[in-house]
């Protein structure tokens, strides 16, 4: 027997909210810094010179640009639900002078054969213990338990049995 994904997260440093507020105080930082050294307060430069500097100071979108590594969330076995993570452990691969990600296999929920409620139950608990073995580096799993209210994993995964054997 395969496993078979269900989902695949991203595992961000910070929220968005967090990532939004650390931006604000960098820019605040930097206005500071240029108004130290021009001796005239930001606002008085005029706006073709604000908009150059604040793209300057511009950080990228949340969402892809903060991650700290993916987990993934799949069915091992008809009843078992397992979740694992690909994080960074500070090494870099010599060859392509990237951070090595290592994959931990951290977590399990059991449910029911061919029971897409359980299925899910399963998957928001493996989740919770994602979560909770990231909260020590205070990080975050991107993950909302509405998007699993339409998704029909049972299909999805019987669809790709097929493929499989095909």
């Amino acid at each position: 027997m395969h496993r078979r994904r269900l989902l695949t997260l991203l595992i961000h440093r910070r929220t968005r909210e967090q990532y939004k507020r650390d931006h604000d105080k960098f820019v605040a930082k930097q206005k500071r810094l240029l108004e130290a050294l021009r001796g005239q307060p930001f606002d008085a430069l005029p706006h073709e010179r604000q908009v150059d500097y604040l793209d300057r100071w511009f950080w990228p979108p949340w969402r892809f640009n903060d991650l700290a590594g993916f987990a993934e969330i799949e069915l091992e076995t008809p009843w078992t639900v397992i979740g694992h993570m690909d994080l960074p452990e500070g090494r870099v691969a010599a060859a392509t002078k990237k951070p090595l990600l290592l994959d931990y296999a951290c977590t399990t929920a059991n449910c029911e054969e061919n029971d897409e409620r359980s299925l899910r139950t399963a998957i928001i608990d493996v989740a919770k213990q994602l979560q909770q073995q990231l909260s020590k580096r205070k990080w975050r799993l991107e993950f909302d338990s509405a998007m699993l209210e339409y998704t029909d994993f049972l299909s999805t995964v019987a669809v790709n049995e097929e493929d499989l054997r095909s």
